[in-house]
């Protein structure tokens, strides 16, 4: 019953939106009543939020990135980089992870189109991805904003957004002619840590006055990978693990935006994007000393894997007489060549081979359309409805050939490279101003999933004013995640003889499942906050109880013998229950020319109650301190400081390996981050900054015997000379 109910509201929305542009606003308008007090959206009114962040282009100017904005993001309350798993298997390729949700369930947008493309990358037998995710498609000197959305806030985006949202967006076409070009450098004082270079351009202005006009921005990054014994070596093992990979970037995107009337605008957008990385000695597993292995150690310093993004989307936005509309049509296609890596026991994750390279291709299709209709119906309100339709088809032709003519013969058939998901969805959100110091904003998603079926997520967000000074802000919200498509591909097997397998089994091989459950969670947050001349503060606590997370599965659902061999096969399951809560805090002052912001975050609990290890490895409690003073109108002066606490790693084993080894169970201690910069304006057309990144070299190299899972970089000075008009 759902289906067709979906279907008709999807096409009452496309067509109503049709029938928009087609019928633009040419007449003159009919006299309207006015509401009398402006409502905003319900999408506005939730990014007021407790648990909402702003970056602006300016914070990136005065504190720039390295390479990935995912530097700047983990400064913000909630935010951590992190691996997928709490094993520390690809330790240094960190993405973010917002309030100890893991990367998986943060979802990244640029312009309010999600991006996927990690996805392309194999997803291991613990839960980890070779990538270091989505969260640097676009240069940082393209950014207009990033919005990071956590919590009950994030719940309206649908799937993938149970941790978070950080929406990226890239600076606006402009109507007069505009343009820089930044040169930047970052060079560590470790000769053996990689260094940064990058050059960027943007251009903007108008090809038709008031009618055409056009944005381009490219950028050329290229970091250095770390030196192959940048790290200790264990001799009892000869395990050496290896430091940070090396990336290069180019990137290049154009965005046309006609102006069709005075209400209507078109946007035209496409983008090519090229990320390949600089091989550092990683092999996920056995983390072997790479100098010892003859494949390794041929590769370092070389490209081993490379991924291909093209965008191609198309967005009308509409203003009526009786609200707004946006339609956006996207297709995005990541093609992702690699070397072929093992995909069973101690060799998984490994490269096997210099000869084979294999490229996987990810199609997404998704069309999106919604409306925002303000209302004077009992109270004031700003009611919004949206559709979306996302389809992936994707074919990977290099992973998936484990145990053919063995054991995959009696388990699968078919073609095993291709899969494929549909997501279908319908939204209903209604921001109600109650009183004039009471907002609620309500909303119901349905989301449809080609294999797992549907889900229903409710939401409620509440703001209410007390007095002048004080404001309450609370939401409750339920969260989604759909199988990703490797965890229910029945063709995708991996493979261990012993060491890997759940503690008192062998031979194992693990199985997609396309009849999982989506993974949910119910996200809790209430806080207050305090305004009042130069002070803004906030508190507040959040609590997800997450449910259905899909994890390897413990328990043998079948046996298959082959040559007298028997193999127990498990597969992705849904385990109960985890549970993740914690507290942040905000404190800015701003007199002008000086500005000091400061959060804390603190983790209470990050458990999965079936094994009882975290979720991921972040830290207990993290300190940001960012101190900016303008000295004149010209120089500006800015102060960096972060405190991570102690990040306590799993205390659990897992598996025969680790029950017969034993893990490291020691805690990393808590560390403090220092840096400073200095910015100068020469002309009205020329600047530039100089800086230093952790002042006091405070390093910290990845050592998996004492739960050190990823590297630190020390002591680095990095400047940047920026041009524009």
């Amino acid at each position: 019953m759902y289906k067709p109910l979906f279907r008709t509201v999807l096409s009452i929305a496309i067509l109503s939106s049709m029938f928009s542009v087609a019928y633009a606003e040419e007449t003159e308008q009919k006299d309207t009543q006015k509401l009398e007090k402006i409502i905003l959206t319900a999408e506005e009114q939730i990014k007021q939020s407790l648990g909402v962040s702003v970056i602006t282009a300016e914070d990136l100017e005065r504190i720039p990135v390295v390479n990935d904005i995912s530097e700047y993001l983990r400064k913000m309350p909630g935010v951590n980089l992190t691996g997928n798993s709490s094993t520390g298997q690809r330790g240094n390729n960190r993405q973010i992870d917002i309030r100890g949700m893991g990367p998986e369930n943060t979802l990244i947008l640029i312009d309010g189109k999600p991006v996927t493309s990690r996805n392309s990358v194999r997803y291991g037998w613990r839960g980890e991805r070779d990538t270091r995710g989505d969260s640097n498609w676009v240069p940082a000197d393209a950014i207009e904003s990033i919005e990071v959305i956590r919590g009950p806030a994030a719940a309206r985006y649908g799937n993938g957004a149970m941790g978070g949202v950080v929406n990226i967006k890239t600076k606006k076409v402009t109507n007069e002619a505009h343009g820089t070009l930044e040169l930047y450098t970052n060079q560590p004082e470790n000769s053996k840590e990689g260094d940064t270079n990058r050059v960027s351009l943007n251009l903007s202005g108008p090809l038709i006055k008031d009618i055409l006009s056009y944005r381009i921005y490219g950028n050329f990054n290229k970091t250095k990978n770390d030196a192959v014994d940048i790290n200790p070596l264990i001799p009892s093992s000869g395990y050496r693990a290896a430091g940070r990979e090396g990336f290069e970037n180019k990137d290049l995107n154009a965005r046309f935006a006609w102006q069709s009337t005075d209400n209507q605008t078109i946007l035209f957008d496409l983008g090519s994007s090229r990320q390949g990385n600089l091989y550092a000695g990683d092999s996920q597993n056995s983390n072997l000393d790479p100098t010892a292995n003859a494949i390794l150690s041929e590769l370092i310093d070389k490209e081993t894997n490379t991924i291909w993004k093209d965008s191609y989307a198309i967005t009308h936005e509409g203003k009526w007489q009786w609200g707004d509309s946006r339609v956006i049509a996207q297709f995005d296609r990541t093609k992702n060549k690699r070397f072929a890596e093992g995909t069973a026991g101690a060799a998984e994750g490994r490269i096997n081979n210099l000869d084979n390279r294999t490229t996987s291709t990810l199609d997404t299709i998704r069309l999106n359309g919604e409306v925002n209709i303000p209302l004077d119906i009992y109270v004031p309100q700003n009611l919004t409805l949206g559709t979306e339709w996302v389809e992936d088809h994707f074919k990977d032709p290099g992973n998936t050939t484990q145990g053919t003519g063995s054991y995959a013969d009696s388990l699968t058939s078919g073609d095993r490279s291709k899969m494929n998901s549909r997501i279908a969805s319908a939204y209903i959100e209604d921001n109600l101003k109650i009183t004039d110091s009471t907002d609620f904003v309500m909303g119901l998603r349905f989301d449809d999933h080609s294999k797992s079926g549907s889900n229903w997520s409710p939401s409620l967000n509440i703001t209410q004013r007390l007095g002048d000074y004080f404001t309450l802000k609370g939401g409750i919200a339920r969260a989604y995640k759909a199988p990703n498509l490797y965890q229910n591909a029945s063709g995708y097997l991996l493979a261990t003889n012993g060491n890997g397998c759940p503690i008192g089994l062998t031979q194992c091989v693990l199985q997609g499942n396309d009849n999982l459950k989506p993974e949910t969670s119910v996200n809790k947050e209430i806080g207050i906050q305090f305004q009042k001349d130069i002070v803004n503060a906030s508190l507040a606590w959040f609590r997800n109880d997450y449910k259905d997370k899909i994890s390897s599965g413990n328990e043998v659902t079948q046996q298959v013998t082959i040559g007298g061999i028997t193999y127990n096969v498990l597969q992705w399951t849904n385990i109960p229950k985890a549970l993740v809560q914690g507290v942040e805090g905000n404190i800015s002052l701003d007199w002008g020319n000086i500005s000091w912001t400061n959060n804390l975050t603190y983790m209470v609990d990050s458990v999965d109650k079936q094994t009882g290890n975290p979720l991921s490895v972040i830290p207990k409690y993290t300190i940001n301190s960012i101190l900016n003073y303008q000295i004149t109108d010209k120089t500006d002066v800015n102060f960096v400081y972060t405190m991570y606490g102690r990040q306590k790693p799993r205390q659990y084993v897992e598996t025969n390996l680790e029950n017969s080894r034993g893990i490291a169970t020691q805690s990393i201690r808590s560390y403090s981050i220092a840096g400073i910069n200095l910015g100068y304006k020469f002309t009205d057309h020329m600047s530039g900054r100089v800086g230093i990144s952790n002042i006091f070299d405070e390093d910290k190299l990845r050592d998996l015997s004492v739960s050190q899972t990823y590297n630190e970089p020390g002591r680095a000075y990095y400047a940047s000379l920026k041009y524009q008009f």
